[in-house]
Order: structure tokens, then sequence, then C-alpha cells
């Protein structure tokens, strides 16, 4: 089974980095050669030449959730992921759902049969920086060992970490 594990994120938007950071972790952890690692700044239907052609994805990235805590992580599967709302008017800037369901509909044959997502909670997106918050911070080896556990390996010393409940998790 051919899978990628995507971290989507720009690292000079603070908190928002948090998938560029761990995809960059992870490309130190893994060693598959079934198992692609990739980090992106892209977004919106750019996704799809990123994603088509693998069985599985695991995308990692920020999210801001009603009554979630910074640094709270929630996974997340394509059908919680209808729940969000994303305005736009531009096609560029397609929420991480509606690029799923494009693929699905005319990609059908080359889009992964499974897709997991695993969201950090964070808590700035509007400063230049390349400091994540502490919190933030932190999340970065329980998200390595929750990827980790999706792919059926795991590091020593790390426990799983508790999900956020669907409420928590439900985008803003």
């Amino acid at each position: 089974m051919k899978t990628l594990i995507l971290g989507i994120g720009n690292p000079f938007l603070g908190d928002d980095g948090i998938g560029f950071h761990i995809a960059q972790e992870l490309a130190r952890e893994i060693r598959d050669e079934n198992t692609d690692v990739k980090d992106t700044c892209v977004a919106g239907l750019n996704l799809l030449e990123l994603i088509a052609g693998y069985d599985k994805v695991i995308v990692i990235d920020a999210i801001m959730t009603k009554g979630g805590e910074v640094g709270e992580v929630c996974r997340l599967e394509p059908e919680n992921l209808v729940k969000t709302v994303h305005p736009t008017t531009s096609p560029h800037n397609a929420s991480l759902a509606s690029v799923i369901e494009i693929g699905r509909k005319f990609l059908a044959g080359q889009m992964p049969g499974e897709i997991v997502v695993f969201a950090v909670n964070i808590q700035e997106v509007t400063e230049f920086s390349e400091e994540m918050t502490e919190k933030v911070k932190e999340a970065i080896p329980k998200v390595v060992n929750l990827v980790l556990e999706e792919l059926g390996t795991r590091l020593v010393g790390f426990e799983p970490t508790t999900l956020g409940s669907e409420d928590r998790c439900s985008i803003r």
C-alpha cells in the first residue's frame, strides 16, 4: 500500500507551520519505501496533484476549533470535514473537504481510498514568525506518535494522545 504523509502549513506564520514541522520530524523517523513524507504550503485544488495516486493519505494541519484548547489534537476523517465552513469565492482556496469531494468525482480512480487528518488546535496565524506557541510545539511528539501508530509503528516512550471529542473538534 502506497501512503503519503502530508504536512500542510506555512512555517513563517507561527502556529500555522505545525504541519510542516511535524512532516520534517516524520521524514527523519520513517524509512519505508512505500511511505512518502512531504510538506507543502499549497492549498485548495493544488492539493489534488499531491494526493492523487496514493492508497492512503495522512494529512497534518493546523485547525482553530470552537471550544478547543491550543495544542489539542483532533483525528478527523473526510466525513468530519464536510461540517467545516470555509467561505471562499475561489477554487484555489477550496477547503480540504471540497478538494476531496472534487477529487473523488473527477479523479475517482486516482484518489486515496483512505484519508485521515491529524489537526492541531492553534492560537496564532496572523503574525509572521518562525516560532510556534509553546502548547502547539508540545503537540509535535504527540502527533508524530499518532501518525506512526496509524502506520503501525510506534516510538517507545510516547503514550497515545487523547483526541478531542467530536464537538471540540468541529471547525469554527
